[in-house]
């Protein structure tokens, strides 16, 4: 760790660029919490009518009115599906609806006017969690609106505006520009209404995510740098589903993390659906963003989300290991150990070259994290190629995995490959690798046995060290988005028990 313990040991002079030390879901001294007040609160009470205490006027009937409308506050329920970048998405939405028009349901089945599911794609399995999202709205009321956006409403508008109890189909396409205004004045459909664009063919599409103030009910933020991808790998429909690759100007990244921290997180989450991609429509890259942000001391701790081995490059490693601010974890996908199926996926690695990154990840910084995404019964691959991907898994220096059943996705290559594997298959396998996936991780954990690691609080008792240890008090309780020290007791069942020191 030399480099990194060194430099980390001058966080002090780091601290005295970033003012806040709250954290985002501590009250001040004056009982206020991080975050603006005036953009979307979560309503605490169970009564399908707004509570008194989210207000913003009162009418003779004592509902909600906002003054300048003389509109009745209107309850409204979202659920975002899928990876991080969903999350962003929609908390970007959130913030834009202000407090005097609506107010959030703590639970998605609670009664309201507008339901938002923003959904995932990636799996069936998505798929039929966003299909059940919507029974449950409609259900829950059904003279609500129920408006269907992200990736799966840009991929199957068809299948969504066949069901009967949706009334907006709007896909990423128009999620920014159309999404809030659908919110706010959206009604009753008899049939839906789809608002979609071929986003793949837009080649000069901007980024167009908006900024971002505060991070619903989370103690680490995260903050969308780069949206889209221009690869073309044989099982993903995400290309499709985001466009093409385009990134947020460093500027504005600075702008946004400065944000963030002034609204009390210690941690921010950079991600895209490409992050590596970062900067190469706008003449920069990944590590040249980093670079700038850790000159404008404008957050405390960054953290890098998932990355492609094949621009996992020494270049990046070595400056994660040389900074004061970037967490030493990373996420590097493997998807397959065997050199003909990562052809035929299309990826752009051997497995070869997959072990040397995670190789230099850990010479370089021996504490690191290293995850992974796998995927099991690809199209065509045998056992023998199955063991291929086992074997690499079991060799290389990764910690933890995240382990993924192929699943047919329309207009992909690989759904009209021969030799389907069968689901029966395909569970035995991800059950095998996710057994070593847990042998890896608690491994890993007991290296830090004894140890005292830096770490954020989750919940009163939960923790995330620096390098993405997953920790549970076993003394006390402590205030959500504390920074403290934590020393690793003892590890059980993927968990690492700690006391707070």
């Amino acid at each position: 760790m030399g480099k990194r313990a060194s430099r980390r040991g001058n966080r002090g002079a780091l601290e005295n660029k970033i003012s806040p030390r709250r954290g985002p879901l501590q009250s001040d001294r004056h009982g206020r919490r991080g975050g603006n007040s005036q953009f979307l609160r979560t309503a605490k009470s169970r009564d399908s009518r707004p509570s008194d205490r989210f207000l913003q006027g009162r009418g003779r009937d004592g509902r909600g009115l906002d003054k300048r409308s003389v509109r009745p506050v209107k309850r409204i329920s979202v659920v975002t599906l899928g990876c991080k970048v969903n999350q962003y998405d929609t908390a970007a939405l959130l913030n834009h609806l202000p407090s005097s028009e609506f107010v959030k349901n703590e639970k998605f089945d609670e009664p309201a006017e507008v339901y938002v599911i923003d959904t995932c794609t990636v799996t069936h399995k998505a798929d039929s969690e966003a299909r059940n999202y919507i029974y449950r709205a409609k259900r829950s009321n059904p003279r609500g609106v129920v408006i269907v956006t992200g990736c799966y409403a840009q991929v199957s508008p068809e299948q969504l505006s066949a069901m009967e109890e949706v009334d907006y189909v709007i896909g990423n396409s128009h999620k920014f520009s159309s999404l809030l205004g659908v919110i706010r004045r959206g009604k009753v459909q008899s049939e839906p209404k789809v608002l979609i664009s071929d986003i793949f063919k837009e080649k000069k599409r901007k980024f167009d995510t908006p900024d971002i103030r505060f991070f619903p009910d989370r103690t680490r933020a995260f903050l969308k740098v780069q949206d889209g991808c221009n690869y073309a790998c044989t099982f993903c429909v995400i290309p499709r589903a985001r466009g093409r690759s385009r990134s947020l100007e460093a500027n504005e990244v600075i702008s946004r993390l400065r944000t963030l921290a002034h609204a009390g997180y210690r941690e921010v989450v950079l991600t895209g659906v490409h992050l590596a991609s970062y900067g190469r429509d706008i003449g920069s890259d990944l590590v040249g963003l980093l670079e700038k942000i850790e000159e404008s001391g404008a957050v405390r701790r960054i953290r890098l989300s998932s990355l492609d081995p094949a621009d996992t490059t020494e270049e990046l490693i070595n400056f994660v290991s040389e900074s004061e601010i970037v967490c030493p974890s990373f996420h590097v996908a493997l998807q397959s150990g065997d050199r003909e199926v990562l052809r035929k996926m299309r990826r752009r690695y051997s497995p070869e070259q997959f072990l040397e990154c995670t190789d230099t990840i850990r010479s370089v910084l021996p504490e690191a994290s290293i995850g992974t995404d796998i995927m099991v019964g690809f199209p065509g691959e045998t056992q023998e190629q199955f063991e291929n991907s086992r074997d690499v898994a079991a060799a290389s220096e990764l910690t933890y995995f995240h382990v993924f059943p192929y699943s047919i996705r329309k207009m992909t290559p690989a759904a009209n490959m021969k030799d389907q594997i069968s689901p029966q298959v395909k569970k035995e396998r991800a059950a095998e690798l996710r057994a070593l996936g847990k042998t890896k991780k608690e491994n890993f954990y007991r290296t830090f046995i004894g140890k005292t690691l830096d770490a954020i609080v989750e919940s009163k008792s939960n923790c995330t060290t620096e390098n993405y240890i997953h920790v549970k008090l076993t003394e006390g309780a402590i205030d959500t988005g504390t920074e403290i020290k934590v020393k690793i007791e003892d590890v059980r069942n993927e968990v690492a028990y700690a006391i707070a020191v």
